[in-house]
C-alpha cells in the first residue's frame, strides 16, 4: 500500500505528471498491481477505495450525559440552612 501512496503523493507534487500522458508513464512505470493502475488510469475512486480496502466513512455519535440524582446528604444540608 505504501507503493501507492508514494506514487499519490508524488502525482500531488510533481506539477509535470498533470498532463494524461506523463499522468499514465508514472502510473504504469510504478511497482502496482494491475488492478490499482487499472484504477488509477481511470480515476476510479470507487475501485482504488475496494482495492486499498479504505474505509471511506467514520461516523461518530454523541449522546447527551443522563441527569444526575440528586443526593439525598444535599437536600438535608439545604433543609438545615433553611431553618436557620
Amino acid at each position: 500500500m505504501s507503493n501507492v501512496i508514494e506514487l499519490l503523493e508524488r502525482m500531488g507534487q510533481d506539477a509535470s505528471l498533470q498532463t494524461q500522458q506523463s499522468f499514465e508513464k508514472a502510473i504504469l512505470e510504478s511497482e502496482l498491481t494491475s488492478e490499482l493502475k487499472q484504477s488509477l488510469i481511470n480515476r476510479d475512486d470507487i475501485s482504488l477505495k475496494r482495492e486499498l480496502d479504505v474505509c471511506p466513512d467514520v461516523v461518530c455519535i454523541f449522546l447527551p450525559a443522563e441527569d444526575e440524582k440528586p443526593n439525598e446528604d444535599s437536600d438535608e444540608d439545604e433543609k438545615t440552612d433553611n431553618t436557620n
